[in-house]
C-alpha cells in the first residue's frame, strides 16, 4: 500500500475529475479568468446556516462551499475578495468569507453578493 499522501492525491484526482464530481467552470478572480474543475456545494452551506444562532459581528452565512484542487488553480484566493462563478451560463458574484487549503484542496466559503 502506498503512503497516505499518495492515497490523498489519488482520491483528489477522482473527486476533482469532471467525469466524476466536478464540473469545468469559469471563474474570475482579480479580473482574471480561470477555467478549472470546481465542486459547488449548496447543501453543506445550508447545513452550516442552520447551526448559526448568533448573528453577532463576525458571524456570516455561507451561500455555498466551493472545492478546487490546488494543482488546478495554482493559488489560494484570499478572504474578503470577490470571486465570480459561472454556472449554467449565469455568472454570480460572491465574497470569499473563508479560504483554506487542506491536503491540496482549496475550500472556500462564499457569500452571494446580492445587488
Amino acid at each position: 500500500m502506498g503512503d497516505f499522501k499518495a492515497l490523498l492525491d489519488s482520491d483528489m484526482k477522482v473527486f476533482h475529475n469532471p467525469a466524476e464530481f466536478a464540473h469545468e467552470t469559469n471563474i474570475w478572480y482579480l479580473e482574471k479568468k480561470y477555467t478549472v474543475p470546481v465542486i459547488i456545494d449548496h447543501t453543506a452551506a445550508e447545513d452550516r446556516k442552520k447551526l448559526e444562532n448568533d448573528h453577532a459581528e463576525g458571524i456570516y452565512r455561507a451561500n455555498c462551499l466551493v472545492y478546487i484542487a490546488l494543482r488546478d488553480l495554482g493559488f489560494v484566493p484570499k478572504k474578503d475578495r470577490n470571486i465570480e462563478i459561472e454556472v449554467a451560463g449565469a455568472v454570480s458574484e460572491y465574497r470569499i468569507e473563508k479560504a483554506d487549503c487542506e491536503d491540496g484542496e482549496i475550500i472556500m466559503e462564499l457569500e452571494l453578493i446580492d445587488e
